[in-house]
C-alpha cells in the first residue's frame, strides 16, 4: 500500500499593526507605493502632459506660379550663332529667361540707346549745338567755329528736318560786317576752328574703312555739313576724307551768293581770338529732337557727335578715349553701374564695344518706365512692322508681334541684335535683349524676330527653360 504523506498547515499570522492595507498600493513607513511607482507621499502632484504648441504664420505665402510656355526652340535656331537672350518682366522686375548670357557682349547699334540716355542726361533735352562765325584778327578774315553739329546743311537738301544752314550763317556774317564797316566787309580768308574736341582720333582703328566709303560713317571732326554725305538727301552716302574743308567750301559759296564778290577766299586752320566779336551763329535742333532723328534710322553720325558733345559738356575733352568715362559717369546718375562695359564710340560701329546685358536691361526698364525722364528715347525707337529699321521686320510667321515690339536694332559684321520692350499678348510688358554673334548672316534678323514673337506669345507665362 502506498503510504500518503501527511501535510500540516502552519497557523496564519496577523500583520503587524504598523502595516495598513491600501487600495491599489500600500503605505510603508510613511512612503506610498502605488502600482508601478515609488513616490514620496509629500511630493507635489505630477502635472498632466499637454501637447506642445506650434507657431503658425498669420499669412500663408502665395504659391509661386509654374510657368509653362517655353521659347527654347526659337532660341536654339542655328541662324543665331552664339546667342544671348535676356527677358524680364517689366512689372515685377523678375528675370524670366536667360540664355548664353555673358557679363558684356557687343551689340552694334543698340549702343545708340546708351548714347541717347547719356546725351539727354548730360546735355539736357533742350540743349543745342551751335556753329559760330567771329571776326578774325586780320583784315578780311573771319573764323568759322565748329560746334559739333553734323546736321548743319549746305542748303541743297538734307535728311535732317529743321537743320541750320550755312546760307543763314553767311547772310548774318555779311550783314554784320557791312553794319560794322561797309568799306571792310569783304571776306578774303576763312579760318576753320576745330578746337571743340581733338581730331587726331577722328577715325577709330576698329572701324572698317569701308564704312566711310560705303557711306555709313564720316570722319568725326567738329565741323561738317550734311553729315559729310556726298548726297545730302540720302541716309547712306559716301563720305569724304576732309569734312571740315567741304564745310568751309560750302560757307564760302554761300558768302559769294550773299554779295561777298568773286575774289579768291583762302581757307586756313587755327583758333579764334579770345575776345573776338561774334558775327553770326546758327543752332541745331534740341538734343531731344536729335535723338529722335538718330534712333529710327540708326544714324551713326548723330550717335558719334552726341556722345562727343556730352564728353565736352562734362569737361572730359571730347576725345574717343574719354567716351568710356562719359558713359560710366552719366549712366551712374541714373542708378545704373555700367563699369563692366567697354565703350569706344557713340554709334556702336566698333566691334570692340561690350555692353553689360543686365545693365542694359536696367536702362531699358528705366527708359520705358511710366513718366521716365528718358521717355523721349522710348518714343523714338522703331516699332515692329511700322517704323524705322523695324518697318520691314516681323513678317509672317512673326506678324503677330507687329506693333507690339518697340526696340533698337543693331548690325555690324558678326553681330545682329535687338533690344527693347515687348507688349505681350496677355498685356505683360517685357524687356527683351537678343544678340546673335559669330558666323551669322542677315538671316539672323528673322531668327531674332522669332524669339521676340515667342516672348510676345508667352507673356507672363514665359518659362525659364
Amino acid at each position: 500500500m502506498t503510504e500518503e504523506a501527511s501535510v500540516t498547515t502552519p497557523p496564519r499570522r496577523k500583520l503587524p499593526a504598523f502595516v495598513i492595507p491600501t487600495i491599489a498600493g500600500i503605505t510603508i513607513f510613511g512612503l506610498s507605493v502605488a502600482a508601478g511607482s515609488f513616490v514620496p507621499s509629500d511630493a507635489a502632484p505630477v502635472p498632466t502632459p499637454t501637447e506642445e504648441s506650434r507657431l503658425v504664420p498669420d499669412m500663408i505665402a502665395d504659391a509661386s506660379p509654374v510657368r509653362t510656355c517655353s521659347i527654347a526652340a526659337a532660341v536654339a535656331d542655328a541662324r543665331l550663332g552664339t546667342a544671348t537672350v535676356h527677358i524680364r518682366n517689366a512689372v515685377t522686375d523678375e528675370i524670366l529667361y536667360t540664355f548664353g548670357e555673358e557679363p558684356a557682349v557687343p551689340m552694334a547699334s543698340v549702343m545708340k540707346v546708351v548714347t541717347a540716355a547719356v546725351a539727354l542726361t548730360a546735355l539736357g533735352p533742350d540743349a543745342t549745338l551751335t556753329t559760330r562765325v567771329v571776326k578774325g584778327s586780320t583784315v578780311g578774315s573771319v573764323v568759322l567755329i565748329g560746334g559739333g553739329d553734323p546736321t548743319l546743311t549746305a542748303g541743297n537738301g538734307t535728311i535732317y528736318d529743321g537743320a541750320p544752314s550755312v546760307v543763314d550763317l553767311a547772310q548774318q556774317t555779311i550783314s554784320a560786317l557791312q553794319a560794322a564797316d561797309p568799306d571792310d566787309s569783304v571776306v578774303t580768308n576763312v579760318i576753320v576752328d576745330l578746337s571743340m574736341f581733338p581730331v587726331d582720333d577722328a577715325w577709330h582703328p576698329s572701324w572698317p574703312t569701308k564704312e566711310r566709303t560705303d557711306g555709313y560713317q564720316p570722319l568725326i571732326v567738329p565741323l561738317m555739313v550734311d553729315g559729310d554725305r556726298a548726297n545730302p538727301t540720302r541716309q547712306t552716302s559716301p563720305r569724304s576724307t576732309d569734312p571740315s574743308r567741304r564745310a568751309a567750301d560750302a560757307f564760302i559759296a554761300a558768302l559769294r551768293a550773299e554779295g561777298n564778290g568773286d575774289g579768291a577766299v583762302t581757307i586756313t586752320f587755327g583758333s579764334a581770338p579770345g575776345n573776338a566779336t561774334q558775327l553770326a551763329s546758327v543752332t541745331s535742333q534740341p538734343v531731344s529732337r536729335l535723338v529722335a532723328q538718330m534712333l529710327p534710322g540708326s544714324d551713326n553720325t548723330l550717335g558719334e557727335f552726341l556722345l562727343r558733345a556730352s564728353s565736352v559738356k562734362l569737361g572730359l575733352g571730347g576725345s574717343a578715349r574719354s567716351l568710356q568715362q562719359t558713359v560710366e559717369s552719366t549712366i551712374t546718375r541714373l542708378g545704373i553701374d555700367m563699369s563692366s562695359g567697354v565703350f569706344i564710340d557713340g554709334s556702336g560701329e566698333s566691334g570692340n564695344i561690350k555692353i553689360p546685358v543686365s545693365k542694359l536691361s536696367d536702362l531699358l526698364d528705366y527708359i520705358f518706365a511710366e513718366a521716365s525722364p528718358l521717355a523721349s528715347v522710348a518714343a523714338a525707337l522703331p516699332v515692329a512692322g511700322k517704323s524705322g529699321t523695324l518697318a520691314s521686320r516681323f513678317a509672317a510667321p512673326n506678324a503677330a508681334a507687329r506693333g507690339n515690339v518697340v526696340a533698337k536694332t543693331g548690325w555690324i559684321n558678326g553681330v545682329y541684335s535687338l533690344g527693347g520692350r515687348i507688349t505681350a499678348a496677355d498685356g505683360t510688358p517685357l524687356i527683351a535683349i537678343v544678340v546673335a554673334r559669330g558666323s551669322v548672316s542677315s538671316t539672323a534678323m528673322a531668327a531674332i524676330d522669332t524669339v521676340f514673337t515667342a516672348g510676345y506669345t508667352c507673356g507672363s507665362n514665359l518659362a525659364s527653360y
